[in-house]
């Protein structure tokens, strides 16, 4: 039986990614920084997170299928306070080093998102932005910030989607509504209706 990746090794038009950015030097209190901007489409396998300060945060902000606008915020504190330290889809501190409970500095590794390693993925579309912040809760003036991702990325959508029909179909048609190639909400056309 095939499960969710079954079919990956056979599609064309699709690649593994990695996506890393730090800074050494994230200000307390100062504007978030972007660090990354992705544009392309896929599905989010895993999310982790190092950083030296327990409030060092990752702020992702993403799109729907709609393009509906969404923020995600992960730093080690939230992990901590909520109990999370066995190992958990939706994330858990891995090592959690405050040696002063008066002072945020330490070391700290989140397993923030690792739904691909569970069996599952979380699907993205352009446009993607991630930006490090330090809030003013924490106790230092500046941490370092690591984040990392792993992604499956469709790097052709149209080689993407021919070769899902082929696998599903060998005598289905490549003939590819260009509603199904565009980011966001898109009219299809009715079959027999000129594109």
């Amino acid at each position: 039986m095939l499960g969710e990746y079954g079919l990956l090794p056979l599609l064309k038009g699709w690649e593994y990614k990695r996506h890393m950015v730090s800074r050494s030097n994230i200000v307390r209190g100062a504007d978030p920084v972007e660090v990354l901007s992705l544009n392309e489409t896929g599905w989010l396998y895993s999310v982790a997170e190092l950083t030296t300060d327990t409030y060092g945060t990752m702020r992702f902000n993403y799109q729907g299928a709609e393009l509906e606008s969404k923020t995600l915020e992960v730093y080690p504190e939230a992990y901590q306070v909520g109990g999370a330290f066995s190992q958990d889809p939706q994330g858990w501190a891995q090592r959690y080093f405050r040696p002063n409970p008066y002072s945020t500095a330490g070391i700290y590794f989140i397993a923030a998102l690792s739904i691909g390693a569970q069996g599952g993925v979380m699907p993205f579309v352009p446009t993607v932005n991630v930006n490090l912040y330090l809030p003013n809760n924490s106790t230092q003036n500046s941490a370092y910030i690591l984040g990392d991702a792993i992604v499956i990325a469709i790097t052709d959508k149209k080689v993407f989607v021919h070769s899902l029909r082929r696998i599903l179909d060998p005598e289905s048609s490549l003939k590819i509504d260009p509603a199904l190639l565009t980011t966001g909400p898109a009219v299809l056309k009715q079959l027999g209706e000129e594109p």
